[in-house]
């Protein structure tokens, strides 16, 4: 059992991790297995990410006063919480991948961003590349025109040269 001033210091940690990083997601692990919920928890921590468990009042409490606070005054059931950075998508991936296979770890809700997220607009979340790929795209978008510009200017003195070597066989 917690005492007070553990429970003082959890929720002290808990706003500060909401004012910081106001992006996480809660899942409701009721009847999940012990190994299911240590491989959610490994596959989390290949994502630099963490799950903790907390009880449901301590984070109603942690939440007063903040965007959040909606979220919890209705949560009920067994509740574990993380917080995400830079990584969201991946951390989504791996929630809904396990979910697939482990009903018993639900995802409940996401905030992510300043915005409220349900289960399909996470799951579509998921589906987005990451972001080492989303990254390469945009710097192949943004060489396509040079490249197309060297191809153009190329194609003037090669296509002379053509006309030029087909005259030359001609004579």
């Amino acid at each position: 059992m917690l005492g007070k001033e553990q429970k003082e210091q959890i929720v002290s940690n808990f706003k500060s991790s909401f004012s910081d990083t106001p992006s996480f997601l809660l899942v409701n692990f009721r009847g999940a297995k012990v190994s299911e919920f240590e491989l959610l928890r490994k596959k989390l921590r290949d994502n630099n990410a963490v799950l903790t468990v907390v009880k449901n009042n301590l984070l109603k409490k942690a939440s007063e006063n903040t965007d959040f606070e909606s979220i919890f005054t209705d949560s009920v059931g067994e509740t574990a919480i993380t917080f995400l950075e830079e990584n969201y998508v991946e951390v989504t991936k791996t929630f809904v991948e396990i979910e697939k296979d482990h009903p018993n770890l639900e995802i409940r809700v996401g905030f992510i961003e300043g915005k409220s997220l349900d289960k399909t607009e996470l799951e579509k979340i998921s589906k987005l590349p990451s972001r080492e790929i989303l990254i390469s795209q945009m710097i192949s978008m943004l060489n396509q025109p040079i490249i197309k510009f060297i191809n153009v200017s190329q194609a003037i003195p090669r296509n002379l040269v053509n006309v030029l070597n087909n005259l030359k066989d001609k004579k």
